[in-house]
This record gives structure tokens, sequence and C-alpha cells, in this order.
């Protein structure tokens, strides 16, 4: 089911969310599909440019105007480097545009993008009715015949072959994204800034360096993100180890796998990371995760998506998800103290709550 594995990717507790989800955004953008035209001419590289894919290699002839977005927050990019997407792809709906706090100042006052529902698929003819001049599909998971059906539209790129589905690192899909658009200078300082923010964040924290930690869901029992899972990556990025043990987690062809509530034990990290509640973990695992040493001593972040649990959380859990050099900067502010806090093993040292976003 492509809406179950597209909420996956945040978290098992936001199924039923993202199918209601669904539905409100395909109710709200019916009929509103009005041209975004706002990729401004600038200089830049030369076109064409050529960029490789899973499914090959697209040409891009001249600088896009109208680009439609299947991959789930290639919108950032975008807006970073100054232009608008005519469409882009519902995920975690916590705004009804899928364009956060840290985004929306980019749009200057233009129109939001529409949003492509996917409840059933990729929605190909509403695309086409968008008369896009590129679509852009790099954190995706585009088959091979919705690729070759969106290609008869438009220049597509879809995911790169050297990730899995849904496995893109953030600062690659910057940089294709840049190339794309013909910004790639720009792109590449964009993702130099923010890799240094990582990079200080991990080092004013050495206590991280060579700590193991995974990133876990309360989902068929306990849901492992895979090392190439972004999220996994951004941990490894401050200095944690991911556990050996689970490295095949999805048997090389998923961003990760399940396994049993009784094998709670097995998560016991020295930071672990759920996309999921305290309370949802504990349901889920039967009471067996507050016998871990993990729970005891307070080595536990957790970042939940539940839009009843408060704007503040939602966009927090966002921010986390989306992994993109805008939603970067803000979630290091909140994640690197939580996550300090988390390995002192101290359990009378509290796990600080989010904090609000603020430009």
């Amino acid at each position: 089911m492509i809406l179950a594995r597209r909420s996956l990717l945040l978290g098992g507790s936001a199924l039923s969310l993202a199918a209601l989800s669904a539905c409100r955004a395909t109710e709200e953008n019916s009929g509103s599909a009005t041209g975004n035209t706002s990729a401004q001419p600038t200089a830049g590289d030369e076109f064409p440019v050529t960029i490789a894919h899973k499914f090959g290699e697209t040409t891009i002839t001249k600088r896009p105007e109208r680009i439609v977005l299947v991959g789930l927050v290639e919108q950032d990019m975008l807006l970073a480097l100054g232009i608008v997407p005519v469409a882009v792809t519902e995920w975690l709906m916590g705004a009804k545009d899928e364009i956060y706090p840290w985004a929306r100042p980019l749009l200057n006052g233009k129109p939001a993008p529409v949003v492509l529902s996917t409840a059933d698929g990729i929605q190909i003819g509403k695309i086409a009715g968008l008369k896009p001049d590129l679509i852009l599909g790099n954190y995706a998971g585009v088959t091979s015949a919705e690729y070759a059906k969106l290609s008869k539209i438009a220049p597509t790129v879809a995911q790169p072959k050297e990730f899995l589905d849904y496995g893109v690192s953030w600062d690659a899909n910057a940089l294709i994204v840049a190339k794309a658009v013909g910004q790639s200078a720009k792109g590449k300082k964009i993702v130099a800034d923010t890799r240094k923010q990582i990079k200080d964040a991990a080092a004013a924290h050495p206590e991280f360096k060579g700590k193991s930690c995974a990133v876990t869901s309360a989902y068929e029992g306990i849901y492992i993100y895979g090392p190439q899972d972004p999220r996994t990556r951004l941990m490894s990025d401050l200095g944690f180890v991911f556990p050996d043990k689970f490295k095949d987690i999805g048997g090389g062809k998923e961003f990760g796998g399940s396994i049993s509530a009784e094998r709670t034990r097995e998560v016991d990290f020295q930071a672990a990371v759920w996309v999921s509640s305290e309370a949802e973990v504990n349901k889920a695992t039967g009471g067996l995760w507050k016998q871990t040493e993990a729970s005891k001593k307070g080595r536990a972040v957790y970042i939940p998506y539940a839009t009843k649990q408060g704007e503040l959380t939602t966009t927090y859990s966002v921010a986390f998800s989306f992994l993109t050099p805008l939603s970067i900067p803000y979630l290091l502010k909140s994640l690197v103290p939580q996550l300090a806090a988390a390995v002192d093993s101290d359990p009378a040292t509290k796990v600080p709550g989010p904090k609000p976003y603020s430009a």
C-alpha cells in the first residue's frame, strides 16, 4: 500500500492521520491548479544538464519554469533557491500545503503550491494538467511504470540509483535539485553551510561519538530505520554509531524493518530516538520497554507525530522527518540538547522538550 509505505517514513502512528489528510488535500486543492511560474532566470549552470537516476539519465534542455514534485521534501531546497514549485506531493500534512515555518517566508507572497494526493498513487492525470516542464522525485519511490508515464509529460528525475527508495541523503537530494534548476554553485554553498552546522554540533558534543543509537517507531512491534534512512545518517553525522546487529534490517531493499515486541531488549541502546510517544512505545512493547536500561536511565528521545499534541510537537516532528537545509538548523536547536540529556544516563536529567521555531 503506497500510502502506508510513505506514512511509515514518519512512523506507524501517522497511518490513519495520513489517510485523513489525503482526503483533505484532495478536497482543498481540487480545481486550484494555478500556475506558479516562479523559476526566474539567474546566473548559474549552462543548459542542457543531465542527471543520472534509477531509471537512466534525464536531460533538462532549458531552465525549468513549472516544476512539479513527486518527491516528498524537495520543495524546501527549491524555495531556498528562490523557486516556488507548481505542485508538491502530500506526506506529513502538518501544514495543509506542505510548506512549513522554515520555508514559508520564502514564498515571498506567491501562492502556495498545489498539493498532490497519494491516496491512489501518483496523480499522473493531474500532473499532466499542470503542464510542468520538470518533474522531480528524488526522495521518492517512483516505479518504472510511473516513470515511463511521467517522462511523457515532462523531463523527470527519479530517485538516485545509488540509494534505496526513500533513502537519498538530505545533501545529495539538495545538490540534485540545485543542478536540475541550474544553480549548482548556490546549492553547494547551502549544503556546505548546513553540513558545517551539523559538524559543529558534533564537535560541541564529543560524548556522542561511538555511542549506539537507532531511530525507531512503535509499529508492528518495533520498526527500526536502517542505515540508509536520512534520519539514521544524521545520527551518524552527529557521532553516533548504528547498531551493527541491525545493519541489514530491511534486507537491503527497504529503508528499515520491524522486529517483534518480544525483542525489545535488543533496542536497549545508549541513545534511542523514537518517532512515537513514550505511551505508544510502552503499549506496542507490552511494557517491555519500561524494563530496559535505556528507559530506566532516560536515554530516550521521543519525537511523536500527532496533531492533537499541539502545533509545536507536530512542527518539530516534521522537521526531524523532512531533513532539508531549511529544517535542519531548527531541528538541531532542539535535538542536540535532547540527545545530550539522554546520553548522560542519569535518570534525573530530564530530556527537554522541543523549542518553538524562530527564524
